[in-house]
């Protein structure tokens, strides 16, 4: 493998990396949401169960994309999602799933 598709690989696997961890957080703030209600659940407006239904689906849905999604669509998805300088936070925590992606998704190279 050329030091080109080399690089290109890797950052591939760190969007998909980048997304995965989104999708975590997304998926833990919804959940968190309905858990930590205290009972309450009941009292809530019916938006209020969308929120959390947005959040924990949008959640779900950045993890799957991350993990199964095309190449070129997850790069599109991590490149605009990350614009903000709040993203920062974001790519610091998805480093650790970075290397665990990395043992599935690159291949050594063979010489």
């Amino acid at each position: 493998m050329s030091p080109r598709l080399k690089a290109r690989d890797t950052t591939a696997t760190y969007c998909r990396s980048y997304l995965v961890t989104l999708g975590l957080a997304f998926a833990v703030c919804g959940l968190a949401g309905l858990l930590l209600d205290g009972g309450a659940i009941t009292t809530w407006p019916w938006w209020g169960f969308a929120l959390i239904a947005l959040f924990l689906l949008g959640g779900i849905g950045l993890i799957l994309l991350g993990l199964l999604g095309p190449s070129g669509r997850m790069e599109d998805w991590a490149e605009v999602s990350s614009r903000h300088e709040a993203s920062l936070i974001i790519m610091v925590l998805a480093y650790p799933v970075y290397l665990v992606l990395s043992l599935f998704y690159e291949r050594p190279v063979a010489r």
